[in-house]
């Protein structure tokens, strides 16, 4: 039965000399594959993080489903034109693609998802977003790192959590990088912070990351970010 949906476009793997198969996060049915038979002609303006209406073929008993068109839902022109967004939407995917592996629907992290994409087409400083989107996004997935009433010096990486002591024999970080989550946290980010800083609290997400979700390695986009962002 023929069926339509609101998709996130995240991946794509070349099948053959004309197809695709591609992969969505739709608002219906969480993470979906689609055999996009002719994609490489039709799917030109699928990028990483294209919001889309995608119509498509998928039988109850099949992981994937045939895909017929994917055309865009919101207009966005910054995130494929300039190539500091295109980059971090590239490496948003990965993450996202990373931490998603069900095809169970969520609304709420549908819409934290498309609200972050337009966030970032329409950014105009871009110096704190990729950090900024691994806390929000880790509070989306139930993980989010619990702070205490007063900015903490240790942040437990294991545990999640924030704490004027140092647990011997734990994953610990320290330093402006932990002052600098927890104020993103809070609310309370002022934008006199360096490189140094914002380079630190990026990676002390990504290993929290690493810890909480299986299997987490955006290595290949990562290096890209650190490239364009931290060098």
């Amino acid at each position: 039965m023929k069926q339509s949906d609101n998709a996130i476009f995240l991946h794509r793997i070349h099948y053959s000399e004309t197809s695709l198969i591609a992969t969505f996060y739709t608002q219906n049915s969480g993470i979906q594959k689609f055999m996009f038979q002719g994609g490489k002609k039709k799917g030109t303006s699928l990028f990483p993080l294209s919001l889309c209406e995608i119509t498509f073929y998928k039988r109850p008993d099949s992981e994937l489903g045939k895909l017929t068109e994917a055309r865009p839902s919101e207009m966005l022109i910054e995130l494929f034109s300039n190539p500091l967004k295109a980059t971090l939407a590239f490496f948003m995917a990965d993450v996202i693609k990373q931490c998603l592996q069900t095809d169970q629907a969520d609304e709420q992290l549908f819409e934290f998802l498309s609200a972050s994409v337009q966030s970032l087409d329409s950014a105009e400083d871009l110096s704190t977003f990729s950090t900024e989107f691994l806390i929000g996004f880790s509070q989306q997935l139930g993980i989010e790192p619990q702070i205490q009433e007063q900015n903490c010096s240790f942040f437990h990486l294991q545990d999640g959590d924030f704490s004027d002591f140092d647990r011997r024999g734990e994953l610990v970080a320290t330093g402006e990088g932990v002052q600098f989550i927890q104020h993103v946290l809070r609310g309370t980010l002022s934008e006199n912070n360096s490189k140094h800083i914002r380079k630190e609290a990026f990676e002390v997400m990504l290993n929290y990351f690493k810890l909480h979700i299986p299997r987490f390695n955006v290595d290949q986009s990562l290096a890209i970010i650190h490239d364009v962002l931290y060098h």
